[in-house]
């Protein structure tokens, strides 16, 4: 019993460390069941206002763009957006495992920076939210 309930701690442990954590900032409407996406804000075609802004943490096993698409839309339908504006695309961040290195991707792919142990490639994307007048 004891070891089916530390294997299932670690199972819960797990599955956090790979979804896509969703940090947000700004005003709570009812929830809404269906969320449009824009990607560049000429294309939205009503009044709205901006109701907030959210991002992903950068995370290792949580990187992949479809994956934090689905975390961010789930998030916006419960903070209760019309609409997801993606306007800068994703900033790639890189982190050394060991917390000493730090770096910035440049234009070849190239990592500029110091760095002393593993190095960690993590997608952030930052969107605002947006509520329909």
């Amino acid at each position: 019993m004891k070891t089916t309930f530390k294997l299932s701690v670690v199972l819960i442990i797990f599955i956090s460390a790979c979804s896509p954590k969703i940090n947000y900032i700004g005003n709570q409407f009812n929830p809404t069941s269906e969320v449009e996406l824009f990607f560049d804000s000429k294309d939205i075609k009503r009044e709205y206002t901006v109701m907030g802004f959210m991002q992903n943490e950068g995370r290792e096993f949580a990187n992949d763009p479809e994956d934090i698409k689905v975390a961010l839309i789930e998030e916006a339908k419960k903070r209760g957006a019309d609409a997801i504006l993606f306007g800068d695309g994703y900033q790639e961040l890189i982190n050394s495992t060991d917390g000493i290195g730090f770096g910035e991707k440049i234009g070849n792919g190239d990592v500029l920076g110091l760095n002393s142990g593993f190095v960690n490639r993590v997608k952030v994307f930052k969107v605002k939210l947006i509520k329909y007048q």
